[in-house]
């Protein structure tokens, strides 16, 4: 089957820049004694998990339940949840998963979250693991001095909890335009993390696990001391906002397949819309270069650049989304192509997966 028999609008994914963007991944890090543990919230489906487990990765990251519960399913681990479980609904799902003999450390920033997970351990009889989230920088979730992170820790042994260290996320970067800044930003945020391992240090609480790291800050999360472990994600599909900060180094793995429907004088309509592509980080542009999504309705997507003038209604073009992850977050499976030849589908099956 050819992907010119296939119904649109549809995502193809490409399976040689995927296996090249992970061998890219693997080399950046190789000789650094750094751990890959990527995140699933950019490919959400098994079968790409377990490429990047083959090729070495130690583990996969989540940022939800419902995540980790699809890459149980598919026995496929050990599983770091980047968040935290908060209320007793998710607590005893989390519970589930290790009753299940599934090895799922969570996130937790404060009291809090100890006592809830303490309070599911008690009811379910199992052993929870935790890692304290620290804030880099990002003004998100995460303690903010280290002598927070310390008494946390304590707090979690006392409470029976497996402590297995700290993370800290240095997601700020991607506001940052300037190269030379973000570099610094990016070094920064990994100092922070550092007195928050030097502290636990100190006080007997040295952590095993220091997991930072988007793709973008890789090339120096790998080569910062004290970093165990990084949590890239978006570098295995890549995007054209992830080209920005991070040029010339992976390749654009999905592309979204659309119909042109209409054509005007100085713009053409094609059959995508906000319902199957996302435009947050800037419009979406055809693979050449020469086509820009201007404009998403709904069920439309409006066209202009200096390639809508040789179109006309029927013709296919494959779009590259500015940001992959909540393009496909709308898709229910991959059309997995080696060039034009449809090789298999492959089901997104963590997609919409929020709670």
């Amino acid at each position: 089957m050819h992907i010119d028999d296939l119904d649109t609008p549809c995502l193809l994914l490409d399976l040689d820049k995927v296996q090249a963007n992970i061998a890219t991944m693997m080399a950046m890090i190789a000789g650094t004694g750094v751990s890959l543990r990527p995140h699933f919230k950019t490919p959400k489906c098994p079968q790409v998990a377990r490429l990047q487990l083959d090729a070495g990765a130690i583990g996969i990251t989540v940022a939800k339940l419902g995540e980790a519960e699809v890459l149980a399913d598919a026995g496929l681990g050990p599983i770091l949840m980047a968040n935290q479980v908060v209320g007793a609904q998710k607590v005893d799902r989390l519970m589930s998963l290790l009753a299940r003999g599934v090895d799922v450390t969570s996130a937790v920033e404060t009291e809090f979250n100890i006592r809830q997970l303490a309070d599911g351990a008690r009811r379910s009889g199992q052993k929870p693991a935790a890692v304290i989230e620290v804030d880099a920088g990002l003004r998100r979730c995460g303690s903010a001095t280290p002598g927070e992170t310390v008494r946390l820790a304590r707090m979690l042994i006392e409470n029976g909890i497996d402590y297995r260290g700290i993370m800290g996320y240095e997601g700020h970067m991607y506001g940052q335009p300037d190269p030379v800044a973000r570099e610094q930003l990016i070094r920064d945020s990994l100092a922070i993390v550092n007195t928050h391992v030097e502290a636990l240090a100190e006080a007997g609480l040295a952590p095993g696990i220091v997991s930072t790291s988007g793709t973008a800050s890789v090339p120096i999360a790998a080569r910062t001391l004290g970093v165990t472990e990084l949590q890239a994600g978006t570098y295995v599909f890549h995007d054209s906002h992830n080209e920005e900060f991070i040029p010339n180094t992976f390749q654009q793995a999905i592309t979204l397949l659309t119909t042109v429907i209409s054509v005007k004088e100085r713009y053409a309509v094609a059959d995508t819309g906000a319902k199957s592509l996302t435009n947050e980080f800037g419009p979406p542009m055809s693979v050449d270069g020469r086509i820009k999504v201007a404009r998403l309705s709904e069920e439309h997507a409006t066209l202009t650049g200096e390639g809508v003038a040789s179109l006309k209604p029927g013709d296919r073009i494959e779009v590259i989304p500015s940001h992959g992850d909540t393009t496909l977050n709308m898709h229910d499976v991959y059309y997995v192509r080696r060039g034009g030849e449809l090789l298999d589908t492959w089901p997104i099956l963590a997609a919409r997966k929020f709670r």
